[in-house]
């Protein structure tokens, strides 16, 4: 897997999918941090809400957040003090349709990394002390043969779903254009 990641970086010059998730999650969960560090708390229970399979990097990220800004992090449910509950309300890598870049241009796939997070800091007593939700977005263009190097092999939410259809197809612009300059060229002619 590592050397699968490694080619696809190597080759490509560009970050994984799962690089471009870990960098809207990071994005979206550092004004989370500052906004807790600022109540002056020394401690909190971190709970990843939610179903997502992305939760596990959802509190990766957001215990390092934390720990960075002094804060220490536990992840101990059952257990007494400020909790920090956090729940992805989008996390995901889309594509859209394949493109041209100009009329004879390669192919290009854009993607598109998305995060949104609820936030809700609780104190020992049960009151909601903060509410927060923060997002992230990473847009990026890239070639459709360079989308298998950079899927993630693991963690399949983090991989879009590539579209056939090709839109800006460089046909259906002759056509037309051909078309117009015969209609064109038949007025004119006929004015003769």
């Amino acid at each position: 897997m590592i050397t699968v990641f490694l080619l696809g970086l190597v080759l490509t010059g560009t970050m994984t999918n799962l690089d471009m998730v870990e960098t809207v999650v990071t994005d979206a969960i550092e004004p989370i941090s500052e906004q807790v560090s600022a109540q002056g708390i020394e401690s909190v229970i971190l709970i990843t809400d939610g179903e997502h399979e992305g939760n596990w990097l959802i509190e990766q990220i957001a215990a390092a957040s934390l720990s960075e800004a002094g804060i220490n992090v536990s992840t101990i449910r059952d257990a007494e003090g400020w909790s920090l509950n956090l729940r992805a309300m989008e996390l995901s890598v889309t594509y859209a349709q394949t493109r041209r870049s100009w009329v004879l241009g390669g192919k290009q796939v854009p993607r598109r990394a998305t995060c949104e997070i609820s936030a809700t800091l609780i104190s020992p007593e049960g009151n909601v002390v903060l509410t927060s939700r923060e997002g992230s977005v990473i847009e990026s263009v890239v070639s459709p043969s360079n989308i298998i190097l950079l899927e993630s092999s693991t963690e399949k939410w983090a991989n879009g779903e590539l579209s056939e259809e090709e839109s800006g197809n460089i046909l259906e612009p002759l056509v037309v254009t051909g078309v117009v300059t015969a209609l064109v060229y038949l007025f004119y002619s006929s004015r003769d």
